[in-house]
């Protein structure tokens, strides 16, 4: 195993409450009534204008104005409320294969998280919604990473804790890990493996250490 692609939200950082007051502080701008954490949690994972469109549904703000306000808050506080799970710090730096990291965030945003809990060294490769064309479950980004490093599809593996990151992995014919930990509960997508915590990923890593993958 050469490359690991790990998604953000939900997978290495609990990102909810700093998304869920950033939707919150967007529909209040509208006399709108705030959403509780759960109800937003679920609208998450497709992007920002998904998400807009997920929690202004039918209240006669424009897209635009929604995707604007939520943003509007969230640059400005990508972090007050979000930190990496347990274990990640710490499993990290032992993980060898090349780390790299395709979240549908902004890319902004994401390399604004790393840089405050000081883990932007660890990833060779960072790329958000903003840095292909299309988001996830698109095979764009996983199909440049591929290229990228010059590597087959048993050479990487992709991990995370939603439905676009295990159909971005299996239309390209990669093996992907589940995050049971994440934002959506257990895995019922159909993941090659699944984990109940982040330091997990190294028991599958050397599973394929032994196998002579």
């Amino acid at each position: 195993m050469q490359v690991i692609l790990f998604d953000l939200d939900g997978t290495l950082f609990d990102t909810r409450k700093d998304i869920a007051n950033a939707v919150n502080f967007a529909r209040r701008r509208y006399s709108l009534p705030e959403l509780p954490l759960d109800q937003v949690t679920a609208m998450v994972g497709d992007g920002v204008p998904i998400l807009a469109e997920r929690a202004f549904g039918g209240t006669g703000v424009s897209l635009e104005e929604a995707v604007d306000s939520i943003l509007e808050y969230y640059l400005a506080h990508p972090a007050d409320e979000s930190a990496p799970y347990p274990g990640v710090k710490e499993t990290l730096p032992r993980i060898e294969p090349i780390k790299t990291i395709v979240s549908n965030k902004p890319e902004n945003l994401v390399r604004e998280l790393l840089n405050q809990h000081e883990l932007d060294r660890y990833f060779d490769f960072v790329a958000g919604g903003d840095t292909f064309p299309e988001k996830k479950p698109s095979p764009v980004s996983l199909r440049y990473i591929l290229s990228r490093y010059s590597i087959g599809e048993n050479d990487i593996l992709v991990v995370g804790d939603h439905q676009p990151d295990i159909q971005m992995a299996r239309t390209c014919g990669v093996r992907s890990v589940y995050c049971n930990y994440g934002f959506f509960g257990r895995d019922v997508v159909g993941a090659d493996f699944a984990i109940d915590s982040f330091p997990e990923i190294l028991d599958i890593l050397e599973r394929f250490e032994q196998a002579g993958e």
